[in-house]
């Protein structure tokens, strides 16, 4: 089956320079740019591990801030519950 697209002449000409500039052709410029076509549900496994639960989506969060927010944080929160606990608040 075939479709028919039909785009503007300065897009043609721009995907057309593109496709050239890779050694292809227009549409198998179009094809290799395309994100790879999902898996049909049911398909693939379940992840068995975090690692690949995670694998791809993990990464690193950079606060900006010099304070160290997990550093002793077992000791804040005892020493916040503690202080709820001698206020009645508990």
């Amino acid at each position: 089956m075939s479709h028919l697209l039909e785009i503007p002449d300065e897009v043609y000409t721009a995907l057309q320079a593109a496709a050239e500039a890779c050694g292809t052709t227009p549409l198998g410029w179009i094809a290799a740019h395309l994100p790879p076509a999902a898996e049909p549900a049911g398909t693939h496994e379940a992840p068995t591990t975090l690692a690949e639960l995670f694998a791809g989506r993990v990464g690193r969060i950079r606060s900006g801030g010099t304070e160290r927010l997990s550093e002793a944080c077992g000791e804040k929160f005892t020493d916040y519950v503690e202080a709820k606990r001698k206020a009645g608040h508990l």
